[in-house]
C-alpha cells in the first residue's frame, strides 16, 4: 500500500468517527445526449460526515425537452435515474473545498409519442466528477466542476449516445451557518 493510499482511507475513516448531519441537495448539471446540450436536475439525500464525506441517495432526470424524429413521427426522448452519491472533500480550507463526487445508479430511457410509451431501456450509470468551490460571506460560495457520465447501452431502439462529458457550475447556501447564528442570537 502506497503512503498516499493509506493517507486517503485515514482520511475517509476519520470522517466516520464524527456525528453525521443530514445533508440535502437540489443540483443542476449539464451534459450532451449525441450532440445535443440537455440539463439535468437532481435532488439528493443523505449524511455528512465532518464536512469530508456525504454520502446518501437522490434522483436525476433530464429536463430539456429532446424531440426525436422517427420515420414520419416525432418522439420525446426521457431520461432519468435513481442514484447513490459518495462525495469526498480532498482539500478544504477557509475559502475553498475542492471534492471528488461520484453516483452511481439505474436509469431507464424511454421515447414518448404524444404521452404514450413508445420504447424504453434500462442502463446502468457511472459518473465521476472533480468540483471546486470559493466560499465567501460566510453564507455562500460559488464553484464549477467537470466529469464524465457514462452509461452501458446495447443496442435497442433508443439510438441516442448518452455517455458525454458533464459541467457543473453550482450555488452553494450553508444553511447549517445560518442555523447556527440564529440560533446563538436568539439563545
Amino acid at each position: 500500500m502506497t503512503p498516499a493510499y493509506g493517507q486517503l482511507i485515514d482520511s475517509i475513516q476519520n470522517a466516520f468517527e464524527y456525528k453525521p448531519k443530514p445533508v440535502l441537495k437540489l443540483e443542476a448539471r449539464n451534459a450532451f445526449v449525441t450532440s445535443s446540450y440537455v440539463k439535468m436536475k437532481s435532488i439528493k439525500a443523505g449524511v455528512n460526515f465532518h464536512n469530508k464525506v456525504k454520502l446518501g441517495a437522490g434522483y436525476s432526470w433530464m429536463k430539456s425537452d429532446y424531440e426525436v424524429v422517427h420515420s414520419q413521427d416525432t418522439n420525446t426522448l426521457h431520461f432519468g435515474y435513481g442514484l447513490v452519491f459518495f462525495d469526498y472533500a480532498f482539500h478544504q480550507s477557509k475559502h475553498w473545498n475542492l471534492e471528488i463526487p461520484v453516483q452511481i445508479g439505474i436509469g431507464r430511457i424511454s421515447y414518448k409519442y404524444k404521452k404514450t410509451l413508445h420504447a424504453q431501456q434500462w442502463v446502468p450509470i457511472y459518473e465521476p466528477a472533480m468540483t471546486m468551490e470559493y466560499l465567501f460571506l460566510k453564507y455562500f460560495g460559488v464553484g464549477f466542476g467537470a466529469g464524465y457520465r457514462i452509461i452501458i447501452k446495447s443496442s435497442s431502439p433508443i439510438k441516442e449516445q448518452f455517455t458525454s462529458p458533464i459541467y457543473i457550475f453550482k450555488f452553494k447556501v450553508n444553511f447549517g451557518n445560518i442555523y447556527k447564528d440564529v440560533k446563538r442570537t436568539i439563545y
